[in-house]
């Protein structure tokens, strides 16, 4: 007896019927009843079956909103970031509706590698909201950051597409003293509050093409029992700092490196190149060291003590050159 044919092979020819033509044939008819009790409903009708579609909707997006694993997501995306030079960790990860913004309770930055456990950068109260007008077009950035940091606060807008890299920002009142990182690059006591703006446009990749401007300022900054590789440093104060420059073509001129100091005053100017990594950046600076008439006799011949010129003024030219990684003096 022979035995029958599967159902998915053609009776006669034996030929393999298309699933797709098949899952179509079975729903054409249930499709073509529900569009004919549609049709027959009246307009009067058909609304309140419209509105609760739309509400049903609605709820299915708030609840899948809701109960999304948000801080598993997004720490799976930053675990992508394997070679990267610093780790971001974030907890405490939900969404927020008004605005519609992810907040993180807290985000930290930490050296790969580095196990003394101390973070780079700890910023807490992180609010990350994406363009309304870009997620419309489909697109994630630009994305408004806010954020409280060591006693103050950072804003910026921020898109980190490497062919439309745009960075504004601003830092408002940070204090620096709360600074835990300082720990990984010198000993002592740090003071002061800093604020400052800068706005960054360019391909990251080429550093050749990145312009913009930056300044900054701290207030009542003041370094005491400073140990840098073991060197002591004196005790530093300096009422007012300030820094400002513009970057063109991947060259940061400045044009404005002013601190005015109780010990020592600074003056100085010149550029950095920018480089990629950015301890690759190349230094260019010429500073002058003006010692205050009251200056400790010690912490005058420290300052004659390094490499540079004298000035009539009884100041010292020095030229800072090498890298950011391997910065040198001389003159």
């Amino acid at each position: 007896m022979m035995p029958a044919l599967p159902r998915w092979r053609g009776r006669a020819t034996g030929e393999r019927r298309d699933p797709r033509a098949r899952i179509e044939a079975l729903a054409a008819p249930l499709w073509d009843r529900a569009r004919g009790a549609l049709a027959r409903l009246g307009p009067a009708e058909r609304a309140p079956l419209a509105l609760y579609a739309l509400y049903t909707s609605a709820l299915f997006v708030l609840f899948l909103a809701a109960t999304f694993p948000h801080e598993l997501v997004i720490r799976r995306l930053l675990a992508r970031a394997a070679d990267a030079p610093v780790i971001v960790d974030v907890s405490g990860v939900r969404l927020g509706w008004l605005p519609l913004a992810y907040r993180f309770d807290e985000l930290r930055l930490q050296r790969r590698g580095d196990e003394s456990g101390v973070p780079l950068l700890t910023a807490t109260a992180v609010r990350v909201a994406p363009s309304l007008l870009g997620l419309l077009r489909g697109r994630l950035y630009p994305v408004g950051l806010r954020a409280d940091l060591y006693g103050g606060t950072v804003r910026a807008t921020v898109d980190l597409r490497p062919e439309a890299f745009d960075v504004d920002g601003t830092l408002a009142d940070v204090d620096v003293g709360r600074y835990g990182g300082l720990s990984l690059f010198m000993e002592g006591r740090l003071a002061g509050r800093m604020g400052g703006t800068v706005a960054l446009r360019g391909d990251p990749r080429k550093p050749t093409s990145t312009n913009g401007q930056l300044a900054l300022t701290i207030a009542g900054l003041a370094v005491e029992s400073g140990k840098i590789q073991g060197i002591t440093v004196p005790d530093l104060h300096f009422p007012e700092v300030r820094l400002a420059g513009t970057v063109k073509g991947g060259r940061l001129d400045l044009g404005d490196l002013r601190a005015r100091g109780q010990e020592v005053s600074i003056a100085g100017d010149g550029n950095l190149l920018l480089q990629h990594p950015l301890a690759a950046t190349l230094l260019n600076l010429d500073v002058t060291l003006s010692p205050a008439a009251t200056v400790p006799d010690n912490l005058r011949l420290a300052v004659n003590l390094i490499p540079g010129e004298p000035d009539a003024a009884g100041g010292r030219r020095v030229r800072i050159f090498g890298s950011i990684g391997q910065p040198r003096v001389g003159r």
